[in-house]
């Protein structure tokens, strides 16, 4: 079966590479065999093999349901951005793969190949070091402090728990109970001075 591709707008600046939103999406329908269950983990870590072999970033995959349909996403990246031909590169090569995969997922599935875009997703614990001092969405697996969902700083890991800083209250989550998170896209506002002018003569 073929893909076919969705371009998405660029509001980043990296001049056609990964921006704000996911710019490259490939889309590959896939008719799983009734009453299996998808090994997930497993899956991911062979498409993680292989996005790395092709020398890109393996960034994560997720299973969700958007808008009626079951969607597998993967996200990669490279530095400097990912491109078009980069998306294609790596869903050119998953095909065959999830092909030979069919009887592992249940139902019908979109196979997806997409740029994090700056909203980047978190997945591993180390992406939570990497970003420290960036503010990430949070969604909690069950309430923490009163809260599932919380916008925060990433301050650090330590052990198996992310350090969030939430407007100057400290917040110890472990990393078990983080549902899902990504990086804020906050707009750099530009700096300016006025000046107050009279008019008129003197």
């Amino acid at each position: 079966m073929d893909f076919y591709a969705t371009i998405q707008p660029d509001f980043g600046e990296y001049g056609g590479k990964s921006g704000q939103c996911p710019l490259f999406v490939f889309y590959k329908t896939l008719p799983m065999t009734a009453g299996t269950t998808m090994d997930l983990e497993k899956i991911s870590e062979e498409l993680k093999a292989l996005t790395e072999r092709l020398g890109f970033e393996y960034v994560g995959m997720e299973a969700v349901k958007e808008a009626g349909e079951n969607i597998l996403r993967l996200y990669a990246d490279r530095e400097g951005g990912i491109s078009l031909d980069d998306c294609e590169k790596i869903a050119g090569e998953a095909n065959a793969f999830l092909d030979e995969k069919a009887d592992e997922i249940e139902g019908n599935y979109l196979f997806e190949v997409s740029s994090p875009g700056l909203e980047r997703p978190l997945f591993k614990l180390e992406d939570y070091a990497r970003f420290v001092g960036r503010v990430a969405n949070v969604r909690l697996k069950s309430a923490c402090e009163g809260r599932k969902r919380f916008q925060a700083t990433i301050e650090g890991v330590r052990d198996e728990n992310v350090l969030f800083d939430s407007g100057g209250e400290p917040l110890d989550v472990p990393f078990a109970a983080i549902m899902s998170a990504r990086l804020a896209y906050i707009e750099q506002k530009g700096q300016k001075k006025t000046f107050r002018k009279n008019g008129g003569k003197k």
